[in-house]
């Protein structure tokens, strides 16, 4: 694939234009003049695709509001935050595996809290997928997740969105079918193929997750990239383009750069501090950040303490979903919803505040 240049912004006003061919410098753009100045220069001199490419990336860095729509129920993104509430139906969850994943009722009581305290989605899992997780069968995660999807739907009505978090077709095609709204795929579309032929069946909306290796392989791969969030764009490109082809419409497509997915703490760290420039791609970004291990690494090494557990790391996630935020994430996919709630409700409205 041809490498295009790249719009990478350093505040809300001042962007960087890198150019991958070595006789063009970076440009810095801070006017709209400016950046019309650059494009006909690009015109004249004959490279008519690299100011294409420039012209949707900047229109997409500009574009702040989305909308998640399916079957009657729609989702407004870019003013206030969404939360996607997690609910594992596993018995081996990094974060909460010794939950009684197989009781109905208390998996109810749960989501019923998720959206009474600001829960916009709801997402279904089956498979655990912390590092070294053993993989289970299409049909053992079937079992695990079509009945709870049936019982949420059938007891909680209709009126909110539900996702299902897999990267079977199979699973997904089911899931979708018993009434989730989104799909949720670690891979991607990288792990099934045939998870696009499913997406653009039901016309739904796909989460499409960065990852690099498997939860088999992260604990003994050695992890390396040149530039992580260059490396994970390029990925949505290709992801995004296979979708396309295969049916999937543009804007059924949320990007997740999938925080511990094949990533050292130093790539999730970049990745956080860097997410505005996945806006390019002029897509909803999703990022889940909830007790995730790398936090527990920095607590661990700067603090001087000993591991703070997944359930003790509320403090830590919300301190990195508060910079994840500021930096463009439409959705937060966690495990604690009311103090998410509580905590994203004064950051938009004190972001959104306008000062005459």
């Amino acid at each position: 694939m041809k490498s295009f240049p790249v719009i990478k912004p350093i505040d809300k006003k001042i962007f960087k234009i890198e150019f991958k061919d070595p006789y063009l410098k970076t440009a810095v753009i801070e006017t709209e003049e400016q950046f019309k100045e650059l494009i006909q220069n690009l015109i004249a001199n004959k490279r008519q695709e690299e100011a294409k490419e420039l012209t949707q990336q900047w229109i997409n860095l500009k574009k702040e509001h989305f909308k998640l729509n399916y079957h009657g129920k729609f989702l407004n993104l870019g003013i206030k935050t969404a939360i996607m509430g997690i609910i594992n139906v596993t018995p081996d969850s990094f974060s909460n595996g010794s939950e009684d994943y197989k009781d109905i009722n208390k998996i109810l009581k749960k989501v019923e809290f998720m959206l009474e305290n600001g829960a916009d989605i709801i997402d279904v899992g089956g498979e655990s997928t912390r590092p070294g997780a053993t993989p289970i069968s299409a049909d053992e995660e079937i079992e695990r997740v079509i009945p709870v999807i049936q019982a949420i739907r059938k007891n909680l009505g209709d009126r909110f969105l539900l996702s299902v978090d897999t990267y079977k077709s199979t699973v997904a095609d089911i899931a979708v079918s018993e009434g989730a709204d989104i799909i949720n795929d670690i891979s991607g579309m990288t792990f099934d193929d045939k998870m696009a032929d499913v997406v653009a069946k039901h016309d739904c909306h796909i989460v499409i997750n960065h990852i690099k290796g498997t939860p088999q392989t992260w604990q003994t791969q050695e992890i390396y990239y040149d530039d992580v969030v260059y490396e994970i764009i390029e990925f949505f490109k290709n992801q995004i383009s296979f979708g396309i082809s295969r049916g999937i419409k543009p804007d059924r497509f949320i990007i997740d750069p999938g925080i511990g997915f094949g990533k050292k703490v130093e790539h999730n760290v970049e990745i956080i501090k860097r997410l505005d420039e996945f806006k390019i791609l002029g897509l909803p970004i999703l990022i889940g950040i909830s007790r995730k291990s790398f936090l527990n690494i920095i607590l661990k090494n700067l603090l001087n303490r000993p591991d703070t557990l997944p359930k003790e790391r509320l403090p830590a996630t919300l301190g990195a979903t508060a910079y994840a935020v500021l930096k463009g994430a439409h959705i937060v996919r966690v495990h604690d919803v009311k103090e998410t709630a509580e905590f994203l409700t004064i950051l938009d409205t004190i972001r959104g505040y306008k000062i005459e």
